[in-house]
């Protein structure tokens, strides 16, 4: 059976050159990202030095730090690492990789998905997006959870449009059963294409479909059943892990004005994060209209893409998946198809009386995404660079230097300490204690009478109105003479003579 809009693509090439030269940019974006070779930032050090400091075995076992990843991202780091070293770009190869696949499958899901003037406002979004650029450079599995999920519409896409088979269901369940072990919220995905495959089958009287679907029904939850036992279980458990995501559980039922308040917010706010959007009102809009869209002529689709949105919240509301940001990384695709569907609707309900008044919406929703992938080129983002202060130590270093570790710089600069980027010093690491602050002047006391001390900050805390880079450096500012400093983006260097003679 074709698909619906198989005719109107194989009757504009002009189309298939625009979208691909989209694409080609949207990795051209991505690339550049990725050779900046920016340092690992503290989100990135905790996995990393799970899997340097751990054989393939051992990452069967919960992660250290605090951490939970697929065990099929953490094979495939674990493979580049034995094949490749140890260096960031190793690290960051597998979400590099997965990115430019990500891009590659958007184009054919928002062709199989949308009309060619919608499928280039789609796919144009999509290269754009500086949470999708981002996040395919960095060591986690945020990008290899989008790649997974434009795999599993793809799939959809496949077993929608046409008669169901022993084959095309058996190769879909194999590999939906496959990718639970290299993203977690596949799983969100996974009932997308379930409810939406059997809500086909239904409307469309097939028996056939409806008795294949058994299949996937017990493979799918069996693959997530043992992939949670093994490596997801304790993360539910976690109590750091809960408290730093505390804000981002849905409250349900919502029982006041400040819950209702939630949902309103992250209706809205994911259209900033992780869409990577400004106009966010803009793009609600059209995401509510292109829901519409797709409810009057394919609800089978409609619900391919709504339900990983309301099974993610369902699962917020049970406190077991955080509803914000990068975690939501995956319902992008989605959410992307919905803007560029009701664009695209938009468009043909006001090119006759309004006739510039889509072209506006168009243009004010990518301005920003368009200049802040432009200016990527020139100037890539950036996190923590403790590289270049840890570099500016060992060359500016003394005989008998002392280093203090701020304590969120400690893994980090583990990482690099490894590599050898710093040759072996006296360390001191300083104590966590944001409720105490007494604590930290307890601490750097422990400095007093050493002649030179060089204080390392990265990921410095600054909340509940307190600057703890400043409060630390005022302390230090009583207790001797600052003699040099080096500063970079997320990340500064000072050198103290802290001996009380000298004062």
């Amino acid at each position: 059976m074709r698909r619906p809009d198989a005719i109107k693509w194989t009757q504009a090439p002009r189309w298939e050159v625009v979208v691909w030269g989209l694409a080609t940019l949207g990795i051209l974006f991505r690339l550049r990202q990725y050779l900046f070779d920016r340092s690992l930032w503290l989100d990135e050090a905790l996995v990393v030095l799970n899997i340097m400091g751990r054989s393939p075995s051992e990452l069967l076992k919960p992660l250290d730090y605090h951490q939970g990843a697929p065990l099929g991202f953490l094979a495939l780091q674990k493979a580049a690492v034995l094949g490749f070293g140890t260096s960031e770009a190793v690290f960051r190869l597998v979400p590099f990789l997965c990115g430019v696949l990500s891009m590659i499958l958007f184009v054919i899901v928002s062709r199989r998905f949308l009309a060619p003037a919608a499928s280039m406002i789609a796919v144009a979004l999509f290269a754009v997006s500086d949470p999708l650029i981002y996040y395919s450079t960095e060591a986690k599995q945020y990008s290899s959870d989008v790649a997974v999920a434009l795999l599993l519409l793809w799939l959809a896409g496949y077993l929608l449009e046409r008669d169901s088979t022993v084959v095309r269901v058996v190769i879909v369940s194999i590999v939906g059963a496959i990718v639970l072990w290299f993203s977690q919220p596949a799983a969100f995905v996974l009932a997308a294409v379930g409810v939406s495959c059997l809500l086909n089958s239904i409307l469309r009287h097939d028996r056939r479909g409806l008795v294949l679907l058994s299949i996937p029904g017990v493979l799918w939850p069996a693959s997530f059943l043992l992939s949670f036992l093994v490596s997801l279980r304790g993360l539910t458990h976690d109590a750091v892990l809960l408290d730093y995501w505390q804000g981002a559980f849905a409250p349900f039922p919502p029982l006041s004005g400040a819950d209702v308040r939630w949902f309103i917010d992250s209706s809205f706010g994911i259209f900033s994060d992780p869409v990577g959007l400004t106009l966010v009102g803009i793009a609600a809009v059209a995401a509510v209209v292109g829901l519409v869209e797709f409810s009057l002529k394919h609800f089978a689709r409609f619900v391919l893409l709504l339900t990983p949105i309301v099974a993610t919240l369902a699962a917020s509301a049970l406190h077991r998946y955080p509803f914000r940001g990068r975690l939501l990384l995956f319902l992008v695709p989605s959410l992307i198809l919905l803007i560029a569907a009701g664009l695209e609707r938009i468009h043909t309900q006001t090119s006759e009386t309004l006739p510039y008044f889509s072209y506006l919406l168009i243009g004010f929703l990518f301005l920003n995404p368009l200049l802040d992938a432009a200016s990527g080129l020139i100037k890539p983002r950036t996190k923590e660079e403790i590289k270049p202060v840890i570099r500016y130590v060992e060359n500016h270093r003394q005989d008998g230097d002392v280093l203090y570790l701020y304590y969120a710089a400690l893994r980090p600069f583990q990482y690099y300490n490894a590599r050898n980027l710093i040759a072996p010093m006296d360390e001191i690491t300083g104590v966590a204690s944001r409720q105490n602050w007494a604590s930290y002047r307890k601490d750097l006391d422990q400095l007093r009478a050493k002649k030179r001390v060089w204080i390392l900050f990265s990921h410095i805390y600054r909340g509940e109105r307190v600057d703890e880079e400043r409060l630390f450096l005022d302390y230090l500012d009583t207790m001797g003479t600052r003699l040099d400093s080096s500063r970079a983006p997320g990340a500064s260097v000072y050198l103290y003579d802290l001996d009380s003679q000298n004062h």
